[in-house]
């Protein structure tokens, strides 16, 4: 019997990556799965990295909470007390825009909801001058099944 489904995974990412473009309109690319392109001095990469059922109710429906990696990359091999304070800018900025954007109306008009960041993290690559901040964003989402 073939099955009916909704590619959950695709329109959480597809409405991230909506909400990053629409705040930055074009200064700031948003690349889905892949590494950023070489020659891209800075960007978003969204990826996903799991999801955990939190209820089940029954055979037709159950919620998840779904968690993706967000990295910003930032590529300045001397990393001055300007090019840190912009990367410490734009960190803010996201932050903020995620946390006005908790809940999100999906492709097919069901919501994602409790979207926050739980971790973040900050790293160089000393070679290529990559200046790393990395988010693990989480949200709720409930699926019924037609």
């Amino acid at each position: 019997m073939a099955v009916t489904f909704t590619n959950n995974w695709k329109n959480i990412l597809d409405k991230l990556e909506s909400v990053l473009e629409g705040e930055f309109k074009g200064a700031l690319p948003v690349y889905k799965g892949s590494e950023i392109p070489k020659g891209v001095s800075q960007a978003i990469r969204l990826f996903p990295l799991g999801s955990i059922i939190k209820e089940h109710q029954d055979i037709l429906s159950e919620t998840r909470e779904y968690s993706i990696g967000v990295e910003f990359v930032f590529k300045e091999i001397n990393l001055t007390e300007t090019a840190l304070d912009h990367i410490l800018r734009y960190v803010s900025r996201i932050q903020l825009l995620i946390r006005k954007n908790s809940t999100m109306t999906l492709a097919d008009s069901t919501n994602a909801w409790n979207g926050r960041i739980e971790t973040e993290e900050f790293s160089t690559d000393e070679e290529s001058g990559a200046n790393t901040t990395s988010w693990e964003f989480k949200c709720s989402h409930a699926y019924i099944v037609t």
